[in-house]
């Protein structure tokens, strides 16, 4: 993302510069990559469909046309505060028309889009309504009027996969509304013009490019998705035909998120009448004047005209530029209106504990257990705290009212994750139940009314939600009476219909504009119906980041000098054989189990000898001799980590095409997400595991990879200091506002759940480490409470040495940091006092955060 005229450059933001390309290219267009290019340039599509290449340094951010209701922003001037999401939107288009090579004729300006429709009626993802069915649609077959010079006319069915834009610059216009529109020139091969019907003329050999004249929608593919509350006992087989023959009957209900309007779009006025154009200069008849000097020339327009008069349709009109507000909410609660849309950035939230006012939250630690439900009133982006209303249902929360609480102790409720802009429909309810069953009875009016399906207009600070129905009528409902229509990719729905759709030659679409219109949507979709803030609540999706706390590394594998006061009779040895474990994670897999043969039995015990000899100090590691193909593996974490003094324990299987293929790994969760590349279920996702994407060494290599690599790089690559930028596509936001703005929440969160892991473990330890985990941690435990110790006192996680005194510091850990600490540690105390561990009395009652915890 570079910067432009002091404003970040994202694709898709319509863009100002210089023009020195003349004719209609104009000065201004859509940014098409996400990063520059060539000559560290950017490519932008203009009116004309050209693309030009531009210096971000000549480039100024004037509109975001992609902007909806429910997407999440930053303010532009300070991407590393507070977020906001968008909870309306305005916007208005410039329209000109082009005519051949000349310069574009104004037609219109600030125009809304309800005046206007598109070129193709229905696109791709729009949401239509049969009778009680509501769908989306995924296909768009096209029959294309093609006129050629002597007046000659065909019809082209299923356009799409038959013709293509004369001009490579219209190629481009499939990243706006439709592949063709009048006016555009195409180009097809003979033998698809022979064989279509001519509705002027006849076909010739030489006639393989023309005009388009009429573009016309001839049938729709149509994935259903939900149904009024009137067929919630009807099976989905009752569902109208997935093709509609007639697109007209459809009832058009409203675009998802990627169909907006945008530099270079084509359209049509609705009413034509209703929008009058103001007379520009343009529009003087300078073609008359020259003919009449030249009246066999005039002779030849006119019955070049007449010829045609029967296919030209009027040419449609094409945006020229865009003006976008927006309403936001802010994390504070603070509502603004009107926000020139230049002045956000999109912010797709990578911190679950990014609560928005509005959303309804449960505690997910700390509290009573109850699982009473609240609404988020506020979010205080610098403590991380929230104002938290809880709701008095149930009676639950006894006391009621407000309260603040830690962000790392809340979740999103998993009974409500409606959102602002979310598509829903009515469920079944007795007070609607009459009116619907009424409506039932006719398909016809159940369409035309839809009173069943809306969006989501707001979130009510008592619970309720505000829906604006499709009849334009707008009630508060409660979450429970509602149901959230899920947000899928074009693709994937395809998918889910079957094979059998690419194969009805009636059914037709043109695939690049099928990906196109689907990657215009720059939200993310599975955060929409997820609440637009990544807040999957409880310990299950915790994702932390970076952290820098320092402990001392263990060497119990020496002479056990360095154990400062543990067992000295103790000792482990990182490496040894014993018989299998009983909670083994693939002690089951018993076909694996018989293993490879002699090759493989040699491979084994050689895999076994560089165990033997060069693991990291840090490091323990049990073969079995009953089940070669196992390995079980135990790691602490390291000082300069968010790990410190935590255990991490994994399970490994060696297949039998061994080292073919690569082990087998399993983490030892407890159903906690404590780094981006380990999963809640136990996967390891590691390029070196073939479980993630990479290349060259990245990759597992018969020749030369080993169990060590294996066991080396998840120590080293997913368990270290700044873990925030394992997840995919993070490391670019290294040195980001973005970034930054995310590391703290991230690391502190990832050493509460290091906290949790240990409690545990304690509780429940490996077979075969059951002492080594309770003599790490009677080692371990004054120093890890002493770190506690410290960060309760404010100290920033990542600051402290290994004896736990605390380094100088500018900043400091959040308020809500400390907050969730002081619940974590009560519990701690308490599994450290059970095994013994001395010296935890003293942080029986330990002390609670004193700083300001207002949101």
């Amino acid at each position: 993302m570079e910067k432009a005229s002091g404003r970040s450059i994202c694709p898709f933001d319509l863009v100002a510069f210089k023009s020195t390309g003349g004719g209609a290219h104009g000065d201004r267009g859509r940014v098409l990559n996400a990063r520059p290019g060539k000559g560290n340039t950017r490519a932008v599509l203009c009116v004309d469909g050209a693309v030009v290449r531009v210096k971000p340094s000549e480039i100024t951010v004037v509109d975001r046309s992609y902007l909806y209701p429910g997407i999440v922003v930053a303010s532009a001037s300070d991407p590393g505060g507070q977020l906001g999401v968008v909870t309306g939107v305005d916007r208005a288009l410039d329209l000109v028309r082009l005519d051949g090579e000349n310069a574009a004729a104004p037609v219109a300006g600030s125009v809304p889009p309800g005046e206007l429709r598109r070129v193709r009626v229905l696109n791709l993802g729009d949401y239509v309504v049969s009778g009680p069915w509501l769908g989306r649609v995924v296909e768009v077959s096209l029959d294309v009027d093609v006129a050629f010079d002597d007046g000659a006319v065909c019809r082209v069915a299923d356009a799409c996969r038959k013709l293509s834009s004369l001009r490579g610059g219209d190629g481009l216009s499939r990243l706006t509304n439709s592949s063709f529109y009048p006016g555009q020139l195409v180009v097809g091969h003979r033998s698809v013009f022979r064989a279509s019907p001519w509705l002027k003329g006849y076909w010739k050999p030489s006639r393989e490019r023309g005009t388009v004249a009429k573009v016309e929608m001839a049938g729709v593919l149509v994935y259903w998705v939900a149904s009024s509350p009137s067929t919630s006992d009807i099976k989905a087989s009752s569902a109208p035909p997935a093709y509609q023959e007639n697109p007209q009957n459809l009832t058009f209900f409203c675009s998802p998120p990627s169909c907006y309007w945008s530099i270079g779009d084509r359209c049509f006025f609705r009413n034509p009448g209703g929008h009058r154009a103001p007379p520009p200069a343009a529009a003087k008849e300078q073609p008359a004047k020259s003919s009449r000097n030249r009246p066999g020339r005039r002779m030849a327009m006119r019955r070049r005209v007449d010829h045609r008069s029967d296919a030209e349709l009027e040419r449609p009109m094409s945006v020229a530029n865009t003006r976008t507000t927006a309403d936001v909410l802010w994390q504070d609660g603070t509502r603004q209106r009107g926000v020139a849309s230049a002045s956000l950035l999109l912010f797709v939230p990578r911190n679950e504990h990014d609560f928005l006012p509005g959303q309804q939250v449960v505690r997910v630690r700390g509290g009573d257990g109850s699982a009473a439900a609240g609404v988020v009133r506020g979010l205080s982006c610098r403590d991380r705290t929230v104002s938290v209303s809880w709701l008095k249902q149930e009676a639950a929360m006894p006391n009621g009212g407000d309260e603040i609480l830690s962000a790392y102790d809340l979740g999103i409720d998993g009974n409500s994750r409606v959102f602002y802009g979310n598509v829903v429909v009515r469920l079944r309810n007795s007070m609607h139940e009459a009116v619907v069953q009424a409506q039932s009875n006719d398909r016809k009016t159940m369409g035309d009314d839809l009173s069943w399906v809306g969006h989501v207009s707001d979130l009510c600070e008592d619970g309720h939600v505000l829906v604006k129905w499709g009849n334009d009528k707008t009630t508060k409902v409660l979450p429970h009476e509602i149901a959230v229509v899920k947000l899928q990719m074009v693709s994937e729905m395809l998918r889910e219909m079957g094979d059998w759709v690419y194969d009805d030659g009636d059914i037709g679409d043109d695939a690049v504009d099928n990906n196109a219109q689907e990657q215009t949507a720059v939200q993310e979709p599975a955060g929409i119906a997820d609440n637009g803030a990544n807040g999957e609540g409880g310990d299950d999706d915790s994702d932390t980041e970076d952290g820098l706390v320092p402990s001392t590394r263990l060497n119990w594998g020496g002479d056990g000098s360095d154990r400062q006061g543990a067992d000295d009779s103790f000792r482990f040895q990182q490496f040894d054989v014993m018989q299998s474990p009983p909670d083994h994670h693939y002690l089951d897999d018993t076909e694996q189990g018989t293993g490879g043969g002699r090759r493989w039995i040699k491979r084994v015990h050689k895999e076994w000898n560089i165990l033997e000899n060069s693991l990291p100090d840090t490091v323990y590691v049990r073969a079995y001799e009953d089940r070669m193909d196992l390995l079980r593996v135990a790691m602490v974490g390291a000082s300069g980590t968010p790990y410190h003094d935590g255990l991490f324990f994994f399970d490994l299987q060696l297949p039998p095409s061994y080292p073919a293929a690569p082990p087998s790994v399993n983490y030892r969760s407890f159903g906690l997400r404590v780094n981006p590349n380990l999963y809640p279920s136990g996967t390891v996702c590691l390029s070196l595991l073939n479980t993630f994407g990479g290349q060259g060494a990245e990759l597992w290599s018969p020749e030369v990879s080993s169990v060590l690599q294996v066991v080396v790089s998840i120590q080293g690559l997913v368990l270290n200091a700044q873990p925030y930028y394992n997840e995919a596509g993070y490391e670019a936001q290294v040195g980001t506002p973005e970034g930054r703005r995310n590391e703290l929440p991230y690391s502190e969160n990832t050493y509460l759940l290091n906290l949790q892991t240990m409690i545990h473990l304690l509780r429940r330890p490996p077979a075969g480490f059951e002492d080594f985990v309770r003599n790490h941690f009677l080692h371990r435990a004054r120093h890890v409470l002493l770190a506690c110790k410290a960060y309760l006192e404010g100290r920033l996680v990542g600051t402290l040495g290994g004896e736990a005194r605390a380094a100088d510091q500018g900043r400091s850990c959040s308020v809500g940091f400390r907050l969730a600490l002081a619940n974590v540690v009560p519990r701690l105390v308490e599994a450290f006092a059970a095994i013994g561990a001395q010296g935890c009395e003293e942080f029986d009652r330990p002390p609670l955060c004193t700083s300001s915890a207002s949101g």
